[in-house]
């Protein structure tokens, strides 16, 4: 049975239910409902904890306008109905890592932490622990996702070397922060044949080489007509598997 109140407080936010409350999308929503309330229409849903489980933004536009907030309450839904429910906005990367990790899900929390550890963007992060495939975007949101580091430690402190250095030189890069960029970079200091000295050598030589490209085998490209540079041992990074 749908009800209304204008008792804001009695419901409550679950702290698994997207990562932080857009702003933007709750002014939106206020100009909306001053032109049109059609809250009737689209009751939040909430538990028998009053726990609300989709709504929370337009909890926050009804409360800002002190209108009534229609609710419908299921005493079935569970935390993990979170997820399917959410479709007036759908959930971002963000949203499915802060709810995982809440629920305390092992590889999930892993992922948070490799994050932190080496001040790494969520995207990024995906990125190169599972690469950019469709399928792996699914099961990450699906909650299969499995934190594979695959023994990045130093490959990723070589990797935020280099970017110092980029942005010591040639000043600010936005680019150096792409899961592209990343990815390239990523495989070059992982491939077997790699030399470190001979990287950082002729990083200072050909500084200027470094810029924004479009896709990942172009950064490819830059990197190795680097590394390959008066280097008798070249490697080809285009014909290997990242």
């Amino acid at each position: 049975m749908i009800k209304k109140t204008k008792e804001y407080d009695i419901f409550k936010f679950r702290q698994d239910n997207r990562a932080e409350i857009n702003q933007s999308h709750v002014k939106r929503l206020i100009e909306s409902i001053k032109s049109r309330n059609l809250l009737e229409l689209r009751p939040i849903s909430v538990n028998k904890k009053m726990e609300v489980i989709d709504g929370q933004h337009r909890l926050l536009a009804a409360k800002a306008l002190k209108v009534d907030i229609y609710y419908e309450m299921n005493e079935t839904l569970k935390a993990e109905d979170i997820i399917i429910m959410n479709i007036s906005r759908p959930w971002g990367i963000a949203d499915y890592l802060n709810y995982y990790c809440k629920n305390g899900v092992e590889e999930y929390l892993k992922l948070s932490e490799f994050m932190k550890k080496n001040n790494i963007k969520l995207k990024v992060a995906l990125g190169i622990t599972m690469g950019l495939a469709r399928s792996g975007y699914a099961d990450y949101k699906a909650g299969k996702y499995k934190f594979s580091e695959d023994e990045l430690g130093d490959a990723v402190d070589i990797c935020w070397d280099t970017i110092g250095y980029i942005k010591k030189m040639n000043g600010y890069s936005q680019y150096t922060n792409s899961t592209r960029f990343w990815q390239a970079l990523l495989k070059l200091v992982r491939h077997h044949e790699f030399n470190e000295e001979k990287w950082r050598s002729n990083l200072e030589k050909m500084i200027e080489r470094f810029n924004v490209k479009a896709t990942t085998d172009d950064y490819l490209r830059m990197f190795m007509d680097v590394y390959n540079w008066k280097n008798p041992n070249r490697l080809n990074l285009l014909e290997e598997s990242f």
